[in-house]
């Protein structure tokens, strides 16, 4: 069973009161393979819009992978099968919905959030998420800084959550879903991310 964070939890406990249903869910999209497997995903889809949005958001997610020196060989040898966490999904609208704590807000992550395609639409403010990790950075970077990820190498964790998010976000913009909506709570509060996006929840309700 797909399981989300805690904060994640307490979010949709809070808004399944207000009539907002959500599902931990993964996606084909969001894995390993990254780009590779967002192009060829949406190749799949024989839908023109997705193909285009393909052609802007795949080299967007490769230019990334390149600036946080990923593993091009790792990358290559990735499988769909192997997707990232769960996330919570909107069935009806087909809304993903995330929590971000704080060590979501790293330097790596601010340059991811600076290469996101302009064409692309947010569901989060990007202003405001560029100046957290700007802000928590120079702490969250150290967190397990000795130990390596499958991804990135030594050193590499933190670029990993990093470059997962990424992927989300652009992936979900290919592949036709509404705009990712993310929600920080640096403190791990579900309960009050819920309460700063709560009016937008609601709009999910038609």
């Amino acid at each position: 069973m797909a399981v989300v964070s805690d904060s994640e939890v307490a979010l949709a406990k809070r808004a399944a009161a207000d009539g907002i249903l959500f599902e931990p869910m993964t996606f084909d999209w969001a894995s390993e393979p990254g780009p590779i497997g967002i192009a060829e995903l949406a190749d799949e889809t024989g839908d023109m819009d997705t193909m285009r949005r393909a052609e802007i958001g795949v080299p967007a997610i490769e230019q990334i992978f390149k600036r946080l020196n990923g593993l091009q060989p790792v990358l290559e040898s990735g499988r769909v099968e192997k997707g990232f966490t769960a996330v919570l999904v909107h069935e009806p609208t087909d809304t993903i919905v995330e929590v971000d704590e704080l060590l979501h807000f790293t330097s790596h992550r601010l340059h991811t959030l600076k290469l996101y395609p302009g064409e692309m639409k947010l569901g989060f403010d990007l202003k405001e998420y560029k100046a957290l990790c700007e802000e928590h950075g120079p702490t969250t970077d150290r967190w397990r800084y000795g130990l390596a990820s499958k991804m990135f190498g030594w050193h590499g964790l933190q670029k990993e959550r990093a470059w997962e998010d990424a992927v989300r976000d652009i992936g979900a913009w290919v592949m036709g879903h509404p705009p990712l909506i993310r929600v920080p709570a640096i403190d791990g509060d579900g309960d009050a991310a819920y309460d700063r996006v709560r009016d937008k929840l609601l709009k999910l309700k038609g």
